[in-house]
């Protein structure tokens, strides 16, 4: 079993509980995929442990993928969307601005692996998750590249996290 945590067996046991549901009903909703409320109340209490990060998260994606990618031919699929809490932000903390620069949010751009000949998606490859920052946003000429949020497509061209 590929861990979920950074070395407690409980919370890797959990996460990988957590990650089956998610596969087997297709919903990130954590009501749904805990079942009952002591199913919730486990996933709530995975999510929140200090020996789970999302860097540990995303990499037992990773290494789920790269099991599932071997002597596979594979596409890498990016893009970036945008997760949106307009009016409901109130006690949320660690959002930004979204895309309208009003409401809370954060982005996220996905490198999902795909089977180049099923046409079915084995998993995730990594992912970069980042706010924005209060305040204007500087012209993008004036910016060094690292600074600027189209790095995230370079870094998933480049530097995917495996090689299948």
């Amino acid at each position: 079993m590929i861990g979920f945590s950074g070395g407690d067996v409980r919370t890797a046991a959990s996460g990988a509980r957590l990650f089956e549901q998610i596969v087997a009903t297709g919903s990130l909703v954590l009501r749904k995929l805990g079942e009952t409320r002591a199913g919730e109340m486990a996933a709530h209490r995975f999510l929140s442990s200090p020996h789970v990060s999302t860097g540990g998260i995303l990499e037992a994606f990773s290494a789920r993928t790269r099991q599932a990618s071997t002597g596979r031919r594979v596409v890498v699929a990016q893009d970036t969307t945008e997760i949106n809490f307009s009016g409901r932000s109130a006690a949320r903390r660690g959002l930004g601005p979204a895309g309208d620069g009003k409401s809370a949010g954060f982005f996220i751009h996905p490198n999902v692996v795909v089977d180049a000949d099923e046409e079915v998606v084995l998993g995730l490859a990594g992912a970069r998750i980042w706010t924005r920052e209060e305040g204007k946003v500087s012209a993008r000429g004036g910016r060094a590249m690292n600074d600027k949020e189209i790095c995230r497509w370079v870094s998933g061209v480049l530097s995917p996290p495996f090689r299948g």
